[in-house]
């Protein structure tokens, strides 16, 4: 930039100047007390480190994935402290090769179904329990009740099998009678499968055949346990019909085992830790679903050609978190892998000049960083999600890339600045360094400042963890590594092992193969080169517009979708389960339960019944399973009297809710009220608390249908104007209610950020021109990668949100160093951008790769969080570099800024400064300075000055 005076001009000088200046005098200050910072530093991040005292993970979905003020985190808030579940279902599917209907498979399932029944575990109290003691009850019609109703039935209606229609004994039956039978009645777990054909009595399987099961399927209509009517067709998946209808084979059959909660027992510790649904659960019942898990994988005694893949509602939660920090050694790998690379890069191939203590410690470095964000992040009780696991590779690339700057920015010194003492090469080498890092460590707490403001709350908090991690990170690399470093420099100068620092080298030479850096060298005297010829820079110009072209139609393909069960690994048993749910059962659609507050049931009933009929015309919802109109029906049929569409008065109302509540068509609504009090056979109910009824939309195809469902569901609810609160809810809706807002906070984050950079770069580049042009770089490699995520099988979700907003932090890196240094240095476009790329670029690639290298291993992974990192990361390391060392490099030699003003400018041939410098001249060789000084001798070996001037090799 010229200095004609403007205010571009003046905010430049001020601005660079200002930087430079602190910087040195940092750099002298860390340089001469080294031991001063690194006490310090340690104790800060200690002290931080107490905040994890309140370090809490979140687990629940909807605290995590959905904005906390949507209608699905209100009625799940509404739900827990008016309607606490009590109920929680497992299920396993049985999968024939074949056809899971024949008698051999049905007795198999008979004995998986014993097996279940004999599990033992312990509960809270490390007492013995099994599932009869933590499942559902129901009363069951069966044994000798059933036996003696069935004497009764004969005499009332001779002639009649019990087995051939639905019969309802409470309508038969005068009342007192029936009640009688009812409070004798014996309860069994509630566990619904194609069992409940035959009961579960072994005798009766023993004798079944083929052709037993085909009729019993296409025939039987009653539970045999608790004559519910039932379609046992539900129960399969993957059938087969002839041309009648009749069923002829099917693929699976699937069971479901309702337990109950004992709300008593739960604890606010199990239902955080465990759940992972948002359900509470006691002690008991989470440890009888482990056995019950155990027990199911282990089954290898199972006849051939059928399979059977369990579910537990422990299970996704148990599995997802496995799956982060299983992981985890993924992350060890790639640390020590990445630490060989440092150590490489850093150092050179001899006893003195490598440097294994000092990569460690800049590794150390960025765990600091780690503990100090997550530290002050936990006293302040933001909560830690499955994704955070990252944040610890993600530091460790930006810190490793800031060292390779400050450690390059060392290695840049002219000759000049190499005779001065150390602690002023130090602070030399600092002031240079120290405004590159201060570019991309501001420009991405900005980015990752902006992504804070989001209304996700797992992104929200990933963004502040990782803002407060980079600001620590920064603060780190200046008051902690830097010191190591001013101390490891000491130590080579004096000869001392680099692993050993108390071990020196008498009369050591450096061999001649550790003097070269063929990293150096290949941007010096090769790159350098063929980047800045004609025919290179055509190519290059070409190669970038046609990308950006078709990235941008690849972005077009972009689809927003995302789905907790995406955090399940495909090797797991969960997912194997669902990938059959999906596959045998798709048109079962999403099931969704209304709930519906302290109504004025009597008056308002009516209005039930219509939610019902305007849900059941909508054509997003295939049923819809509510205990109106099965009590309309059975009002109709017990008193003649029809209720539809008509307010009741008080007690009417609580009687008739109370005969259908008892009766066998009702009693399997019991768990759908809750009341003001116990509810009591032959007594009239208590004022009715709260209610609910369930629905099941049809198959939904992507967001484009799931997300109008599930607002029509809501407007229809929200339409009846109940007198208190009424909302439908479904498991999906956590999914829905997210893709409903992901893509708006993505456009709206990346734009912001995007902003921020630009705000960033033009206020510490101090050039507008340039802050353009690094913007430019960011934004088409943001494109870049976008594009790669619709190549590659990715979505926006909740996680590429995440990323391409690291995406932004990363490779503003890239590109800043380059425009920074090419506005730092004298002479034409080409000799800028030569030396640009010649002193950026080994930390720049160094950096890039380094950060590559540190998420490599996460390809292997069956993580969803760890692999979406992988392929962006791949992405951003490919075209971020690419952009950042190939175009704009280009860019810059046909286009590119004036320098900056000649009080900080630099030569573009000897790199030294073209003022004279007031720290630079009172210290200078020439003035006789008797420092120990290090003077390179032909750019390889080194000789050290005695305080008495006295030379020694």
């Amino acid at each position: 930039m010229g200095s004609d005076g403007n205010c571009m001009t003046r905010v430049s000088e001020a601005v660079v100047n200002s930087l430079e200046s602190f910087f040195y005098r940092f750099g002298r200050k860390a340089a001469s007390v080294p031991w001063a910072f690194i006490v310090g530093s340690l104790i800060a991040t200690g002290l931080a480190c107490l905040g994890f005292l309140n370090f809490y993970v979140e687990r629940k979905p909807e605290r995590l994935w959905i904005p906390q003020g949507s209608d699905y985190v209100k009625t799940i808030d509404w739900q827990e402290k008016n309607f606490p579940q009590d109920q929680r279902v497992e299920m396993v599917i049985f999968e024939a090769e074949d056809n899971v209907l024949t008698a051999d498979y049905i007795r198999e399932m008979f004995r998986v179904h014993q097996d279940i029944r004999a599990t033992t575990t312990v509960d809270g109290n490390d007492r013995t329990i099994t599932q009869e003691d933590v499942c559902y009850r129901v009363p069951a019609l069966g044994g000798e009740q059933r036996k003696e109703l069935n004497h009764i039935r004969s005499q009332l209606f001779p002639g009649r099998s019990f087995e051939s229609d639905e019969f309802d004994w409470s309508l038969a039956l005068d009342k007192e009678i029936y009640y009688q039978f009812y409070a004798k009645m014996p309860t069994a777990c509630l566990e619904i499968s194609v069992l409940e054909i035959w009961g579960y009595n072994s005798s009766v399987y023993e004798k079944l055949t083929d052709q037993d099961v085909t009729e019993a399927v296409n025939e039987a209509n009653i539970a045999t346990t608790f004559s519910y009517p039932m379609n046992f067709i539900e129960f399969l998946g993957g059938v087969t019909r002839n041309g009648s209808g009749y069923v002829t084979a099917a693929k699976t059959a699937i069971a479901y085992l309702v337990m109950r909660v004992n709300r008593s027992e739960v604890t606010l510790g199990e239902s955080a830790s465990h759940a992972g649904l948002s359900e509470e659960v006691d002690a008991g019942l989470y440890n009888w679903e482990g056995a019950y898990i155990q027990l199911l994988l282990n089954q290898s005694d199972l006849l051939p050609g059928l399979k059977l893949f369990p579910e537990s509602q422990r299970s996704f939660g148990e599995i997802s978190g496995d799956t982060i920090f299983g992981d985890v050694i993924y992350l060890v790998f790639g640390e020590a892998t990445l630490f060989i690379y440092v150590q490489l890069m850093l150092g050179k191939f001899n006893m003195v000049e490598n440097r294994p203590l000092l990569s460690l410690l800049g590794i150390l470095s960025t765990f600091m960083a780690v503990g100090l964000s997550f530290g002050l992040c936990s006293a302040f009780s933001l909560p830690y999600g499955p994704v955070h696991s990252i944040l610890p590779l993600l530091l460790l690339g930006l810190g490793v890339d800031d060292m390779f700057v400050i450690v390059q920015c060392f290695s840049n010194l002219s000759q000049e600045e190499r005779r001065l003492e150390l602690k002023q090469r130090m602070a030399t080498a600092l002031r240079h360094a120290g405004v590159a890092i201060t570019v991309t460590s501001i420009t991405d707490f900005g980015a990752f400042f902006i992504g804070a403001t989001t209304v996700l709350p797992a992104l929200r908090s990933f963004c502040i963890y990782s803002a407060v991690g980079i600001a620590s990170l920064y603060a780190l690399q200046l008051a902690f590594f830097f010191p190591w470093f001013a101390l490891d420099q000491k130590r080579l100068e004096d000869g001392r092992n680099g692993l050993i620092w108390c071990y020196k080298h008498k009369n050591w030479t450096p061999n001649e193969c550790s003097q070269h850096d063929f990293c150096q060298s290949f941007f010096e005297n090769i790159y350098s080169r063929i980047i800045l010829l004609k025919p290179v820079k055509v190519l290059v110009l070409l190669l970038t517009a046609g990308l950006f072209g078709v990235s941008a139609w690849g972005v077009s393909g972009l689809r927003q979708e995302f789905n907790p069960i995406w955090f399940i690994p495909q090797s797991s048993y969960l997912f194997q389960f669902l990938d059959r749910i999906y596959t045998y059962y798709p048109s079962a659609g999403e099931r969704g339960t209304v709930y519906l507050g302290a109504l004025d049931y009597p008056r308002e009933i009516y209005k039930v019944g219509q939610l019902t009929e305007v849900m059941l015309e909508d054509e997003y919802i295939s049923y819809v399973d509510s205990w109106y109109d099965a009590m309309a029906n059975y009002t109709m049929s017990d008193l003649g009297e029809d209720i539809r569409n008509k307010p009741l008065n008080d007690s009417f109302f609580s009687e008739i809710l109370s005969t259908f509540l008892f009766s066998p068509v009702g009693s399997k609504y019991q768990s759908y009220f809750h009341f003001d009090g116990n509810l009591t056979i032959a007594r009239p109910t208590p004022p009715v608390l709260a209610c609910k009824f369930d629905y099941r939309h049809r198959s939904l195809d992507g967001p484009d249908e799931q997300i109008p469902a599930m607002d029509h569901v809501k407007q229809i609810v929200k339409d009846m104007n109940f007198s208190d609160f009424a909302a439908p809810i479904a498991f999906q809706y956590s999914s829905w209610e997210t893709d409903k807002v992901i893509f708006g906070e993505l456009i709206r984050n990346l734009s912001l950020a995007m902003v921020a950079v630009l705000i960033m770069t033009l206020i510490l580049l101090a050039n507008i021109v340039a802050s353009v042009y690094v913007l430019v770089c960011v934004a088409m490699t943001l494109v870049d990668v976008m594009a790669l995520m619709t190549w590659w099988g990715l979505t926006v979700d909740i996680i590429t949100c995440i990323n391409l907003v690291l995406c932004i932090g990363l490779c503003v890196d890239y590109s800043a160093h380059i425009a920074l240094h090419f506005l730092q240095v004298k002479g034409d476009r080409d000799e800028r951008v030569r030396q640009s790329v010649r002193d950026m670029g080994p930390p720049v690639i160094n950096g890039a790769f380094s950060t590559f290298l540190a998420f490599v291993l996460l390809a292997n992974s069956d993580s969803h969080v760890f692999l979406s990192f992988f392929k962006i990361f791949f992405g951003v390391f490919i075209f971020g570099v690419y952009h950042g060392l190939v175009f704009l490099p280009v860019l810059l030699s046909l286009v590119g800024p004036p320098p900056y003003s000649a009080s900080h400018a630099v030569s573009a041939d000897s790199g030294a400064p073209q003022a004279e410098q007031e720290p630079l001249g009172s210290l200078s060789f020439a003035q006789g300075t008797r420092a120990k000084e290090r003077i390179d001798v032909e750019g390889h070996g080194y000789m050290a000055v005695s305080q008495e001037g006295e030379t020694a090799k």
